[in-house]
């Protein structure tokens, strides 16, 4: 800021001066004696020293202090107004987590499922697999069976398809999904390998009564109890 005012100063002397010689000479011209001009200069160059400094005072000391005051306080009045508005706005209500339970897709697994074996299971054993896939949904790995019975006319396609069909919704791996299996239908998958149940939830070779459900469509309850005709 100073380097730029010193600039300043030495233009407006060059400026002042340049203008004392002109207004000196201008009397010159009149007719007046050498010393009376160079008293005029001198006098000149002394008047238009003074003004600038007079100008350059009260800019400095009172035109500029009263503008940056003035600036200062509009500047103060609205980031008050800003803050009063934040403050008067209601503070947002904090999101509350989503649990895997409440998605969509989870209550329709579990629908999908309550539905298709009711009729079939008891209603101790379905109690236990919607328990079981409910912890299944929420990570757990290490679940108790659910069924632990030979059910007649339930094929391993059927739970092999019926896995297939949560899984997809899910989105859930074929290694995890028949982990699932094997624990859930013990009786039905006790002779099987978890990779041979992993490659043949696709499977659509051999009898099965539970169809595979494309994961665009909605996966509506499988009437498998009269399919079997259990009831």
């Amino acid at each position: 800021m100073q380097k730029h005012l010193n600039a300043i100063r030495t233009v407006a002397l060059i400026c002042i001066a340049g203008k004392a010689v002109s207004v000196s000479f201008a009397g010159a011209e009149d007719g007046l004696p050498l010393s009376a001009t160079i008293n005029s200069l001198l006098i000149n160059f002394l008047l238009f020293t003074l003004l600038y400094f007079s100008v350059e005072f009260a800019v400095r000391f009172f035109i500029w202090p009263q503008t940056r005051s003035i600036h200062a306080i509009a500047v103060f009045r609205k980031n008050k107004k800003v803050a009063v508005e934040k403050a008067e706005e209601p503070e947002p209500e904090p999101v509350k987590p989503v649990s895997p339970l409440e998605t969509p897709k989870a209550k329709e697994v579990i629908a999908y499922t309550l539905g298709t074996f009711a009729g079939v299971l008891t209603n101790e054993e379905l109690m236990a697999l919607d328990k079981n896939l409910k912890a299944f949904i929420l990570g757990e790995r290490e679940l108790p069976a659910a069924v632990n019975r030979r059910i007649s006319h339930l094929r391993t396609n059927d739970i092999y398809h019926f896995g297939w069909n949560i899984a997809r919704r899910l989105k859930i791996s074929n290694d995890d999904m028949a982990v699932f299996l094997k624990s859930q239908f013990v009786w039905h998958l006790d002779d099987s390998a978890l990779s041979t149940i992993s490659k043949k939830l696709s499977y659509e070779i051999g009898k099965f009564t539970i169809p595979k459900v494309n994961p665009k469509e909605i996966l509506l309850p499988f009437p498998l109890a009269k399919k079997l005709g259990i009831c």
